[in-house]
């Protein structure tokens, strides 16, 4: 019996201090910093193009594809902030993972980096829209 209330006691105060918990949305992302960066001439036969700047709900993210043929030679991520030092770790973790995959597929056809959806698939996004302008011109 003693058990039982014991039990049943500890039980109400889990959901007392549960109900009573406050949430708050994630934070913006910062804006993202307008970097210069100095037109590097392009090898012959390579054509370039931006994608365009993505707002997720933690981040910013904005990718430069490189084309050589039509296939994806060279990739830059031109933007990508962070909303806190958790996301920050999440992207400098998922960003290289993506630019690796893209350069080995030749494509923007690649897969999500568990853990960072939101990133990978705006990072994805912003590639496929960069290989199109590169292909235009």
């Amino acid at each position: 019996m003693r058990r039982a209330l014991a039990a049943l006691v500890v039980t109400a105060v889990a959901v007392v201090l549960l109900a009573r918990y406050e949430t708050h949305p994630p934070a913006k992302p910062p804006p993202p910093t307008k970097a210069v960066r100095a037109a590097a001439a392009l090898p012959p036969g390579v054509k370039a193009g931006n994608g365009p700047l993505l707002t997720t709900p933690f981040s910013s993210i904005q990718v430069r594809a490189e084309l050589l043929r039509g296939r994806l030679s060279g990739v830059q991520t031109l933007a990508l902030t962070g909303a806190d030092a958790h996301t920050q770790e999440i992207n400098a973790r998922a960003e290289p993972l993506l630019r690796e995959e893209a350069l080995l597929a030749g494509s923007a056809d690649i897969d999500v980096v568990s853990g960072a959806t939101y990133t990978s698939e705006s990072w994805i996004e912003s590639l496929r829209a960069a290989i199109k302008a590169a292909r235009r011109g």
